[in-house]
């Protein structure tokens, strides 16, 4: 299974090495989306409905502007996100004119250890840990579907050791 985010020519698939392919890509759940949507619809709203302004609609913008500004970087921060399993490695990638990367072999992988409130069970998102040898932890919160996430990373390493063998 890939699930793609729209991107035509994303990061990972930039640094691809020259037998590697993107088995899984993914990011944030919708309910991340909604929530950063819901703190910058007010703002908007006030700005495009308020025209002419009165005293009333400054008031109503000024209350908004913290709350839009919040849910923008949140949504930046989102489109900057992006979560892969290729055929060699697990990727994490945020920023997106200043790139950091986490990224670990899957032949590296100690231990994925995924995480699901009630909530995040019944709507299919969670939190991912993957800790590797010699490396910290790459923590992935409110990710898309961390259990499908998860079997990638396994079912990637399972082939891996079988074409080593």
């Amino acid at each position: 299974m890939q699930l793609t985010l729209g991107v035509t020519m994303s990061y990972v698939r930039r640094t691809l090495g020259s037998k590697e392919t993107v088995l899984f890509l993914t990011g944030y759940h919708w309910l991340f989306w909604l929530g950063a949507s819901i703190l910058v619809a007010p703002f908007v709203a006030v700005a495009i409905g308020g025209l002419p302004y009165g005293a009333a609609d400054y008031f109503l913008l000024v209350l908004t502007v913290l709350p839009f500004v919040y849910g923008l970087y949140l949504m930046i921060h989102g489109w900057a996100l992006e979560v892969a399993v290729t055929s060699d490695r697990f990727v994490k990638k945020t920023g997106l004119i200043s790139i950091t990367t986490e990224e670990v072999s899957l032949d590296k992988i100690e231990e994925v250890n995924v995480g699901t409130s009630i909530i995040g069970r019944i709507f299919g998102y969670g939190m991912i840990d993957v800790h590797g040898t010699g490396a910290g932890a790459i923590h992935v919160r409110m990710i898309n579907n961390p259990i499908s996430l998860r079997q990638q990373i396994q079912g990637a390493r399972e082939q891996l050791k079988s074409k080593g063998e």
